[in-house]
């Protein structure tokens, strides 16, 4: 197993280092364990998700914190120095995304017990000690690689997390600030004194992926070519335009005219928040972006929904029949035809400002 202990590097570089690696990846590469922080604070949003509706953009810009968009699913997260992300990259191996989290999360959950954590896998990707979440993690396939990827929490700011999300209120703000230290834990909390520097956390991460794989170590580094298509995705996955994509009819004071309708559903399933956007122009679905908190392999397979929906009858029963159909193709843990059904029928009339204008 090929290892690249990167250290610390710039935000975007931290972020930005196994999408280069999965693109690169051929069959018969072998497989890659990247260890990282970034060197300074940032946000990222899922593949899915509508990053207007989950980041306080203004704030972010008023105080200087990158926001960017990974290739991966999952929700919208804060990422700083006191957490050790991890990535593999491996080539593909046609598994489910719930067949890699079960098979490879034993890693991540086998350091955490040697540190002296109770940790353990709660289907489908968390990683938990009793009630509570330690670490994130994420899975995906690009090009011809499968990645996992996560972090060992050594610490974590939910002041800060819950500053740069989008939310309705300050009081909802506080109770989110509340929430998330319920909900969630770190090696701190778990060890206080008793925590393990970050060299050897990073030491026992790094033994228990070559354990659960069964190959030896070899340490590497980054070659010309992956780090010259690292600073390409560094620069793409922070681009306001791809951050922000898909989104031009969302964005404050966008003017409607007579005739068109723009509705918003949201719901909640087992595998994440779906939400679905939609402008209906003399009864049809005009536009839709279908996104959410939740994974899908192949990760453009959402995409290709929204092209099959576009066109068509805004009648519940005909968009219900273009989801089931094309949900087939796809693998999404925890999320049905039948959510994103839930999420349509859910749809409320949005209020942006309204004239002759063209849309």
């Amino acid at each position: 197993m090929r290892y690249l202990n990167l250290g610390t590097v710039g935000a975007r570089e931290s972020q930005a280092v196994y999408h280069a690696l999965a693109e690169l990846m051929e069959p018969g590469d072998p497989v890659t364990l990247v260890t990282v922080s970034p060197d300074s604070p940032y946000v990222c949003v899922g593949y899915h998700q509508v990053a207007s509706r989950e980041v306080d953009r203004c704030y972010c810009e008023a105080h200087n914190i990158p926001v960017g968009r990974r290739m991966v699913g999952g929700g919208a997260v804060w990422l700083d120095h006191d957490q050790i992300f991890w990535h593999l990259i491996m080539p593909r191996r046609n598994l489910a995304i719930d067949a890699l989290y079960r098979q490879f999360l034993a890693a991540p959950v086998t350091a955490y017990q040697r540190m002296g954590i109770q940790a353990a896998h709660r289907p489908v990707n968390d990683i938990v000690v009793g009630p509570r979440k330690i670490g994130g993690t994420g899975a995906s396939t690009m090009e011809n690689a499968d990645l996992l990827v996560g972090s060992i929490m050594m610490d974590f700011n939910t002041e800060a997390m819950a500053r740069v999300l989008n939310v309705p209120s300050e009081k909802f703000r506080d109770k989110m600030v509340s929430s998330l230290k319920d909900y969630m834990t770190t090696v701190k909390r778990e060890l206080g004194s008793r925590a393990p520097s970050r060299e050897d956390a990073t030491r026992q991460l790094v033994e228990a992926f070559a354990e659960v794989l069964g190959e030896r170590l070899v340490a590497d580094v980054l070659t010309a070519n992956e780090t010259e298509r690292l600073h390409y995705y560094a620069d793409l996955l922070f681009d306001p335009k791809f951050v922000y994509r898909r989104e031009g009819y969302l964005q404050p004071g966008i003017k409607i005219r007579d005739g068109v309708r723009l509705l918003e559903g949201v719901h909640k399933a087992p595998g994440g928040l779906v939400r679905v956007v939609w402008r209906e122009t003399e009864g049809r679905v005009d536009d839709i972006v279908i996104g959410g908190d939740f994974f899908v392999d192949p990760a453009d397979a959402l995409a290709k929904l929204e092209d099959q929906v576009r066109g068509v009858p805004a009648d519940p029963e005909r968009i219900e029949a273009v989801l089931r159909e094309a949900w087939r193709n796809l693998d999404a843990p925890g999320v049905s035809a039948g959510d994103i059904i839930q999420a349509f029928k859910q749809g409320q009339t949005l209020e942006p400002s309204r004239s002759g204008d063209r849309v």
